[in-house]
């Protein structure tokens, strides 16, 4: 037992925990994980000390670069996830398939400029445009997924609750904005006008992509006002990029191959590409 005149012996602790934490506060997870294992592996090589610290400062780097891509991959809220190495090219020769390949180094979006995928159900314009978000987020951009129906409903509830400016300031710092299926359910006189001002504060400062299976002269049908959509149509379209996709239905011919494997006559309600209201793009 010491004496209140006798020097009490600091509690010694170990480097590799002060180290852990240290590591811990300054954010650096890969380090505190790999700093031993490159250690050994350095002193195998011989490798110096600044050599050592390269190898460790690379571990986290690409580690965070890939802690980043998931992070925005689920703040995209994608309904899928999709690459374009997975989309059948062959089979929709109408799609400019070197814009899209373009269109994936990202560079329209770096320029703020807009993409509108226009075709009839099934064609894999839903695909295409998952394809380009996810390259989008692979690329370092923050990127939001929605359909037009679910952007507008959503719209019109934070309108009631009174946090409409929020979540409109919200989406213009997302880019690209992606809106998907519009066309597929037209919108009251409310919520085209909503719509509308998310294009409209958009315009030129983010870039957004659209799909629709309706063509431009039909978007009135969508939007109910000539005057509206001829002034979203124009802020739309200043800057854009048409992917035009109009060959068979993905699902359509995946049924036909199909019923041909079992020997099934063709479904007389599936005739054309785009009706069926549970046909998606």
């Amino acid at each position: 037992m010491t004496t209140p005149h006798e020097p009490t012996t600091p509690t010694m602790v170990a480097p590799q925990v002060l180290l852990g934490n240290h590591l811990k506060a300054l954010k650096l997870p890969t380090f505190a994980r790999e700093y031993e294992k490159v250690a050994m592996e350095s002193a195998q090589d011989r490798a110096d000390y600044p050599r050592y610290l390269l190898r460790l400062c690379e571990l986290e780097r690409i580690d965070r670069e890939r802690r980043n891509v998931e992070r925005r991959i689920r703040m995209a809220r994608f309904s899928q996830i999709k690459s374009l190495d997975t989309f059948d090219f062959a089979a929709q020769p109408s799609l400019n398939k070197s814009l899209v390949l373009e269109l994936a180094r990202c560079e329209w979006i770096e320029k703020r400029q807009n993409c509108i995928a226009l075709g009839p159900s099934g064609t894999g314009k839903t695909h295409v445009a998952l394809a380009l978000g996810l390259a989008a987020c692979q690329k370092g951009h923050s990127v939001a997924f929605t359909t037009a129906a679910a952007l507008v409903h959503e719209l019109m509830e934070a309108r009631d609750e009174r946090r409409l400016r929020a979540l409109q300031k919200h989406l213009n710092t997302v880019k690209p904005l992606v809106v998907d299926e519009l066309g597929y359910v037209p919108f009251t006189a409310v919520g085209s006008e909503l719509l509308f001002e998310v294009f409209n504060q958009r315009y030129e400062r983010g870039s957004t992509l659209v799909t629709s299976n309706v063509p431009f002269d039909e978007w009135t049908s969508v939007f109910g006002s000539e005057r509206l959509t001829g002034a979203l149509l124009d802020r739309l379209t200043h800057h854009v990029h048409i992917l035009e996709m109009n060959g068979e239905s993905f699902r359509l011919a995946t049924s036909k191959k199909a019923q041909r494997r079992t020997g099934q006559a063709p479904n007389v309600m599936t005739k054309t590409s785009n009706e069926g209201a549970d046909l998606k793009s």
